[in-house]
């Protein structure tokens, strides 16, 4: 028995691609608008707070003991003098939320985005 999609089929499958593309499309517009800045922070204190753009070229020392490098849109440890290296391990930072963490010497990397600090509001 051989089965032959409908007329009914057809319009329900059209709303469901049109609908998904224009919900692809209003998330690519409301991603394409966030900025994203990279944070600095020392003993729980924020050292510098910068906008990452495509023309960002800033290396920030720490006391000799860390040194961050921001180039375009991305952020990285570039040196910590503590012995595990895994800040540096962590390589480059991209996208809103990821951090790179040196504990011996207490300085936090991390990249936010433009919109809100705030993950979710729970009542």
């Amino acid at each position: 028995m051989r089965s032959r999609m409908k007329w009914g089929d057809a319009v329900i499958i059209g709303a469901v691609l049109l609908l998904a593309a224009a919900l692809a499309a209003v998330l690519a517009m409301q991603a394409a608008g966030d900025r994203l800045y990279a944070e600095v922070w020392k003993d729980g204190s924020l050292v510098e707070r910068v906008a990452l753009e495509e023309q960002t070229d800033r290396t920030i020392e720490l006391d000799g003991h860390n040194t961050v490098v921001l180039l375009g849109k991305t952020a990285k440890m570039q040196y910590a003098d503590c012995r595990d290296q895994v800040c540096v391990r962590t390589g480059t930072l991209t996208r809103a939320g990821q951090v790179a963490v040196c504990l011996p010497n207490r300085v936090v990397l991390k990249i936010t985005g433009g919109q809100s600090d705030v993950d979710a509001i729970v009542s």
